[in-house]
């Protein structure tokens, strides 16, 4: 902390770099939403039979619709059912949820546990990614000698040292560097 109660200047964050983090934040959420939207003009046996993983245990959770094993198409004929039975997409959903258990759903849910698996990670990504910035505006600026924006602080820090034995040995070195140039 400096004297006036603040952190110090190699760990101000610019209103730029937060700015693009909320931005980048954004967009990403944005983006994320946009993906999980299932595509127009399917019906709804076709959307449901792509959002609905495949449970044998051989699959790599593939969309029953794509899945050729028999467990996948135990499945899509109980889909058929559900679905000429005129339920909508949430009843057909709860049913095979509550039958099979919530790993079916390929995309989480947007409420409770599933937004967070959707949203937790883009926003630590975006933290991480500012914390690296701002540690690495820090160590920029340190490494220049420099902690304020004018450069004045760190240039009077290395002509002037703190301490007296500094000054001696500062001294002691400039007259021995000036005796080998003459």
């Amino acid at each position: 902390m400096g004297s006036d109660g603040t952190a110090g200047a190699g760990w101000r964050i610019s209103r730029g770099w937060v700015l693009a983090a909320i931005g980048a934040a954004a967009f990403g959420l944005g983006s994320a939403w946009l993906l999980a939207q299932s595509p127009r003009g399917l019906t709804q046996f076709d959307r449901l039979a792509g959002e609905i993983g495949c449970q044998c245990g051989t699959c790599p959770l593939r969309p029953i619709g794509t899945c050729g094993c028999g467990f996948a198409d135990g499945m899509l004929e109980e889909l058929g059912v559900l679905v000429q039975q005129g339920d909508d997409d949430g009843a057909i959903m709860t049913t095979l949820v509550l039958r099979y258990n919530e790993s079916i759903r390929i995309k989480p849910s947007f409420s409770g546990l599933g937004l967070s698996a959707w949203a937790a990670p883009m926003l630590l990504l975006t933290l991480g990614a500012v914390a690296v910035a701002a540690v690495l505006a820090h160590w920029t600026r340190s490494s220049s000698g420099s902690e304020s924006p004018d450069g004045d602080e760190g240039r009077a820090s290395v002509d002037a040292p703190a301490d007296p034995e500094r000054a001696r040995l500062r001294e002691l070195i400039d007259r021995e560097l000036r005796e080998l140039d003459d």
